[in-house]
């Protein structure tokens, strides 16, 4: 048995011997140029259906596959070269008079340390020491964080006072540290005191002039993957501006760290 239209076809076959019945149907389709891309023209076909609007999450429109691939690829913690321009980066960009290196960050920021961690470890404590002949002093790492909802944490400045201890990798010890999980996944108190090993600021000029040091640290007192500062403030503790590359909450989803460049103008 078979019923044809003026597109589809059905056909429904029953078995002789079992009775079993069984269908198959198909359809004739027209390919052809539909004059602009196929997101315009479905929602000019299906103008004021719900169709219209639902086609935007599958199909992103001529000329955003850049901004839609660079969304996806953040959300990922990916990234790829031709997506590169969606993405926030002062990477060797001159900020409050000093020229700053990125180190890794997220979000708007995003950009992964190097895989094996003592190498990243061993670049970040070179970057980070380079400031030692010329001024005396570490270099300052600064962290940007735009979507804080704190606004003394949307620029904070760690100027280090003591050298690092040797590196081991993971959660830091009395002898070790691994420098970039420390502020990545795991601010703990071993090798970094407030006041002894380092000293926080609200801004690079605070920092400079050695000024408003923040006087509420707090850390970690187990292996939770709470980063950088955990709840740390400059008078009292505040919450929930921590991040954390393996864990979610907190509102730090959105930051980089940039480590100072050293040059002639920058004081010690």
């Amino acid at each position: 048995v078979s019923a044809t239209g003026s597109d589809l076809n059905y056909k429904f076959i029953v078995d002789r011997d079992s009775g079993e019945v069984s269908a198959t149907h198909s359809v004739t389709m027209t390919y052809e140029d539909c004059g602009t891309d196929l997101n315009t023209h479905v929602k000019e076909v299906h103008r004021g259906t719900s169709i219209a609007t639902a086609i935007d999450e599958y199909l992103v429109g001529s000329n955003n596959c850049d901004e839609v691939n660079a969304d996806y690829l953040n959300d990922e913690q990916l990234l790829v070269t031709s997506a590169t321009t969606r993405f926030t980066n002062i990477d060797g960009a001159v900020e409050e008079g000093i020229t700053w290196k990125q180190v890794f960050g997220k979000g708007i920021f995003f950009l992964p340390p190097h895989l094996d961690a003592a190498r990243a470890d061993e670049e970040m404590r070179t970057l980070m020491e380079a400031c030692v002949e010329p001024l005396g002093r570490q270099c300052m790492l600064l962290r940007k964080c735009p979507s804080c909802t704190s606004e003394v944490h949307r620029n904070i400045v760690y100027q280090r006072l003591t050298p690092f201890p040797a590196f081991q990798e993971g959660i830091s010890t009395a002898d070790t540290v691994d420098i970039p999980n420390l502020f990545m996944n795991q601010w703990r108190e071993n090798n970094n005191v407030m006041h002894v090993d380092y000293e926080l600021y609200t801004s690079v000029s605070d920092a400079l002039a050695k000024t408003g040091e923040w006087q509420a640290p707090d850390y970690n007192n187990n292996n939770n993957n709470y980063g950088f500062p955990r709840n740390s403030g400059p008078i009292v503790h505040i919450g929930n501006q921590w991040n954390s590359y393996k864990w979610g909450g907190g509102t730090a989803h959105e930051h980089g760290f940039f480590v100072e460049v050293p040059s002639a103008t920058t004081s010690a």
